[in-house]
């Protein structure tokens, strides 16, 4: 088998692994390049995976920023908390909901095991409500530690970016793969108040990184 051959294998196995039967047939085979159903599930598909790999990354900037200016101030650190409890009730429902794992957040594979071994379906609903009311909670606690510094600290402008994005990424990904009302209001709400933060690290932009001192004293 020649490389070209190799290539176009390989190329196929991955697109059919993206497109349902119907859709590689159509895309792929037939080439009908403007069918707008298959269009959409594989744009959602590829906005999933992509949302994957962010979600692995999505921190590194933030720890970087942390690590080089030696300090977190300005990150609220209970809000971080509540975002991690936020994340894994997201990603419990989604897991056993049957969803594609492009749809919901990754957080890690033991989180996996533990929610399906050990965790119940009542509670695990309980959890996606609670999720949406997790999320909103530590952003605007993150919102009001800035308000109150007058400034955003060491806050990676660039995490909360690829959050804002990969939020409204979500948002089509539910939509289109699911329709869940849960997850898709816990995405929209989410970007709601990830938009405020975006919009506070542009007002304060030029404010002066507050001392530990500073901040020990106002809290």
């Amino acid at each position: 088998m020649g490389l070209s051959d190799l290539l176009s294998s390989s190329f196929e196995s991955l697109v059919s692994g993206l497109l349902s039967p119907h859709c590689y047939d159509e895309l792929v085979l037939k080439q009908h390049f403007f069918d707008m159903a298959c269009n959409k599930m594989l744009l959602s598909k590829i906005l999933g995976y992509a949302i994957l790999v962010g979600s692995l990354l999505v921190k590194l900037p933030q720890i970087v920023k942390i690590k080089w200016n030696k300090s977190g101030v300005g990150i609220s650190v209970f809000a971080e908390t509540i975002m991690l409890v936020a994340i894994f009730g997201t990603m419990a429902y989604g897991y056993s909901s049957g969803y594609a794992l492009s749809v919901y957040v990754l957080c890690s594979i033991a989180g996996f095991l533990m929610f399906q071994n050990l965790l119940p379906p009542q509670l695990v609903k309980t959890l996606a409500g609670l999720s949406l009311v997790f999320s909103l909670i530590s952003r605007l606690l993150q919102s009001i530690s800035i308000y109150r510094d007058k400034s955003t600290g060491n806050l990676s402008a660039i995490t909360v970016l690829m959050l804002f994005f990969g939020s409204i990424a979500r948002i089509f990904t539910s939509i289109q793969e699911t329709g869940d009302p849960t997850l898709i209001w816990t995405y929209v709400l989410n970007t709601l108040a990830i938009s405020l933060l975006i919009f506070q690290l542009g007002y304060y932009w030029s404010a002066s990184v507050p001392t530990i001192e500073q901040t020990k004293k106002q809290q």
